[in-house]
């Protein structure tokens, strides 16, 4: 098995790190090989704020990929998260210039470069320039319009950046780790592989990423990502806030929101009693699921609010008839979907990844949509630079072609 069949995406999370290993087929088709998981040691809302604390967390992910996948991996396809992350549309326009009015790959660059021109500033990092719309001539709807012909090619494009100070600490973490990074990758961008389909993201979707630190959203019209952001609030919120009101260790009120926590009181018995250890370890008590929903649901509320705020603001609330679709480690909260549909007041549903292969029942699970996504966004780009490569070269024959039939006529 070499090396360039192996594809591997990297996600550092605020809760946790994991490693996923995969080898691509010859019909471009995923076989996952490899899973680790460990604890995120120095990572806050998306964010290194301690190098070595995540380096090392990073090590034990990958090491634990190796040993289940039996194979060295050297790079890899790495998430990016933090409040840190912005997006903004833009568009640019240029004309076709050149012998024939045919578009080339070095027009679509050109416009491209138009629509990215002075949007990124000193301190932000390009992370994606994603085509959402190309217009030739007038004529809008176009996905890829190399080889087509027209005068004037416009472009809209979404672009996303990140602060350069936490995109250089994830580089340094990765390869500390003793990897190399194929190419970063917003998470919400590479989750919407992994839970949503072409029909949602063609007719107007909502993804919500709910992790322990952050709430990634992302917002397609149309097929294309219309907007994207990451709010700082997420899962260890909610554990942070049964913490202080039954006074017990982060820890344990972890485990109780694992174990009993729900965001709606219908699903919650006010007769089922759940053990509170104290924070000294003595005198523990007793309190009800009900009142551990009194305490969840205002939390989880604040964040739809929030998200319903973020969504207005972009102006696309009325483009997404598809509804909502949440994923994250923190989306398996009970309830959670229909606390999202009362705040948004739109149809909802829970993300998991659609993976069909021998590990289908560990890993189709909301917590590993955005690893599972990384492997998904890197196979349609090698894919896509397949196709790209393939048509290059048919327009390419077809050009000598025109000129052989153009010089002979000439000849005659």
């Amino acid at each position: 098995m070499g090396m360039d069949e192996i594809i591997v995406g990297l996600e550092i999370g605020s809760g946790k790190v994991c490693t996923v290993v995969g080898e691509l087929g010859e019909d471009d088709q995923i076989e996952i090989i490899g899973i680790g998981t460990s604890p995120s040691l120095g990572v806050r809302k998306g964010i290194i704020i301690d190098l070595e604390q995540a380096t090392q967390s990073a090590k034990k992910s990958i090491e634990s990929a190796e040993r289940m996948a039996g194979t060295r991996i050297n790079s890899a396809f790495v998430a990016i998260s933090g409040n840190h992350i912005t997006s903004v549309n833009s568009k640019g326009v240029i004309a076709i210039s050149g012998e024939s009015p045919e578009i080339t790959e070095n027009d679509i660059e050109k416009v491209i470069e138009a629509a990215k021109a002075g949007i990124v500033s000193s301190e932000k990092e390009l992370i994606h320039t994603l085509s959402r719309e190309f217009i030739v001539d007038g004529q809008s709807g176009i996905s890829d319009p190399l080889g087509m012909s027209g005068a004037r090619l416009e472009c809209k494009v979404h672009i996303v950046t990140g602060s350069i100070t936490a995109v250089q600490n994830l580089i340094k973490c990765v390869e500390g780790a003793g990897l190399d990074i194929e190419e970063i990758i917003f998470g919400t961008l590479a989750s919407s592989h992994a839970v949503l389909s072409n029909a949602e993201k063609d007719l107007g979707v909502l993804l919500i990423d709910i992790g322990a630190g952050t709430t990634e959203i992302a917002i397609f019209v149309e097929g294309g990502l219309a907007h994207s952001a990451v709010l700082p609030v997420g899962g260890i919120q909610i554990t942070n806030d049964l913490a202080v009101v039954l006074r017990t260790s982060i820890e344990e009120a972890e485990k109780i929101k694992i174990n009993y926590g729900s965001a709606i009181k219908n699903s919650a018995s006010p007769e089922k009693l759940v053990e509170v250890p104290s924070i000294n370890g003595k005198n523990n008590y007793n309190v009800s699921q009900k009142y551990l929903v009194e305490i969840i649901e205002p939390r989880v509320s604040e964040i739809f609010g929030l998200v319903g705020n973020e969504v207005r603001k972009s102006g696309c609330y009325n483009m997404i008839p598809g509804g909502i679709v949440i994923t994250g480690g923190s989306s398996l909260l009970p309830g959670i979907s229909e606390v999202a549909e009362q705040v948004l007041n739109l149809p909802s549903r829970l993300g998991r990844p659609h993976y069909q292969g021998e590990l289908a029942d560990m890993i189709n699970d909301p917590s590993y949509s955005e690893a599972i996504g990384l492997l998904s966004f890197a196979t349609e780009k090698y894919s896509i630079r397949s196709s790209f490569q393939s048509t290059k070269r048919k327009i390419k024959v077809k050009n000598i072609f025109t000129k052989i039939i153009s010089w002979l006529k000439d000849f005659f």
